[in-house]
């Protein structure tokens, strides 16, 4: 019997703890688990939320980052003072997106944790993360490099009259430490009534020291000449061989010729001189920039650098050898070559009396021998035409312009040896170049039937392209000298 009731009075106390135990479970589930309010403790943006709904959390919350968007902000150095606010500085923070994520961490926090914190002694802060806004960071530090950087100064080189090629020294620069200034702005959306921030400036070395360019000395240089007396022509080139000079090319650096001398356009200085377009002599804005590419081109190819984008003119040039011009037509057609040597290289380009001299300048460990030839494949005769003139009296003629022979050329780049002997040689291009007909003007003949009009030549040149001579009109450049330019071998 005592047994039985022993049984009994164990069986009912196994029920009335599990009861008990039931009983708390709901108790805690329905506090802890299922509530939509926030448990003592809980903070969301640093706002204190125990108590509180969503909908309740998410108004208190929505006014304190909005004193935070609106608490002054000053990055400082030295006199210089930026003032702005968070606000601008960073994204939108989402309050509702902030609140669901709140209330996962919360449901995924343990039981123990939120029973020993039933008094709130312990803050569980889920913080509202700062995204700051990439393009006005980038504004601020292009503004303050503008008012508070200084430009590192490379080393460079300079010719001298008397001295001849000097070396100027370089200059280290600064500019805002961007990780370490931007370290001070606040991660998250907290409460603060101000902030100080340092701009913190680094120093700036420059790429290139002296003692890169002591061993610099002339690679190559290529000379041409042109008419001083043609005032815009010459004026064009000037203007152009002034946006080469002292050009620094960084080892392995693509160099670009639009790039660097820009559009071609009045605003930017550029005149108007002749150019050919559908066979006629006509006036065109920058005529005698090809000159200058084309100069530029030969001196290259002598410094033995390796070049990216050249085209030849439709029509052969007198200031170059036929097959060694470069024409440009700014976003069309463009000449660039690249610094393959370890070193960098410097232009030089000076325009005066007549003629137009680039220079190229590098480390003389990299100088080369180099010569340059072309082959005449094919010469095209030219044609001659007449076209009626009514300004000229009956039987009176006169050469509106001479006739040219086109050509079908090779050219070639070959390395020598200190003995002279080729031990690399290259094609450069094949060029087509269309024959210039020779025009004849001729007034109204009273016995013969009218003249008939020839037609413009196709494939008109859009970039100024330098004219071959003419015989009733002064040149618009000279000649290269027959010493100086190279045999041209006919096959």
């Amino acid at each position: 019997m005592a047994s039985e009731r022993f049984k009994s009075a164990l069986l009912f106390t196994v029920v009335l703890l599990i009861g008990i135990g039931l009983a708390f479970y709901l108790y805690f589930y329905q506090i802890f688990y299922k509530a939509d309010r926030f448990l003592p403790g809980v903070k969301i943006a640093s706002v204190t939320v125990t108590g509180y709904s969503k909908d309740e959390a998410a108004e208190i919350i929505q006014k304190h980052i909005e004193q935070a968007y609106n608490a002054p902000i000053s990055f400082y150095n030295e006199d210089y003072i930026y003032n702005t606010n968070l606000g601008y500085l960073c994204s939108e923070i989402d309050i509702k997106h902030l609140l669901i994520d709140a209330e996962k961490q919360e449901k995924k926090r343990s039981l123990l944790s939120k029973v020993s914190n039933m008094d709130g002694a312990e803050s569980i802060n889920y913080s509202a993360k700062v995204q700051y806004d990439q393009n006005i960071l980038s504004e601020l530090l292009d503004e303050w490099n503008k008012a508070l950087g200084v430009e590192a100064v490379n080393a460079r080189l300079e010719v001298d009259l008397e001295k001849g090629l000097i070396v100027l020294p370089s200059k280290s620069g600064s500019r805002v430490d961007e990780a370490k200034t931007f370290s001070g702005l606040p991660q998250h959306a907290e409460s603060f009534e101000s902030l100080k921030i340092p701009i913190v400036m680094t120093a700036v070395n420059p790429q290139i020291q002296e003692d890169v360019l002591k061993d610099m000395g002339e690679l190559a240089a290529f000379s041409t000449w042109f008419n001083a007396g043609d005032i815009n022509r010459s004026h064009n080139l000037y203007l152009a061989a002034s946006s080469l000079n002292g050009c620094m090319i960084s080892p392995g650096k693509v160099w670009s010729f639009n790039e660097q001398v820009g559009k071609r356009v009045s605003e930017t200085g550029y005149r108007d001189a002749l150019v050919i377009v559908d066979g006629k002599f006509e006036p065109g804005l920058g005529g005698g920039i090809c000159q200058v590419s084309s100069t530029l081109y030969n001196a290259v190819l002598l410094a033995g650098l390796q070049i990216i984008e050249r085209h030849n003119h439709a029509l052969t040039v007198a200031y170059v050898p036929v097959g060694r011009d470069a024409t440009v037509v700014y976003e069309i057609q463009d000449f660039r070559f690249k610094n393959n040597t370890s070193y960098p290289i410097y232009i030089r380009a000076l325009a005066r009396g007549g003629s137009l001299r680039i220079n190229i300048y590098g480390n003389l460990a990299e100088k080369k021998r180099v010569e340059l030839s072309t082959f005449i494949d094919q010469t095209i005769a030219f044609k001659e035409s007449r076209q009626l003139d009514s300004s000229l009296q009956p039987g009176e003629e006169k050469i509106d312009h001479v006739g040219f022979p086109g050509y079908v050329a090779r050219s070639y780049r070959s390395y020598l040896d200190h003995e002279g002997k080729i031990i690399k040689r290259e094609l450069l291009a094949t060029d087509y170049y269309k024959p210039l007909d020779k025009l004849i003007l001729a007034g109204p003949d009273l016995d013969a039937p009218e003249a008939e009009e020839i037609p413009p030549i196709e494939e008109g040149q859009e970039e100024p392209v330098d004219t071959p001579p003419t015989e009733t009109e002064p040149l618009p450049h000279e000649t290269i000298p027959p010493e100086q330019i190279p045999p041209v071998v006919q096959t």
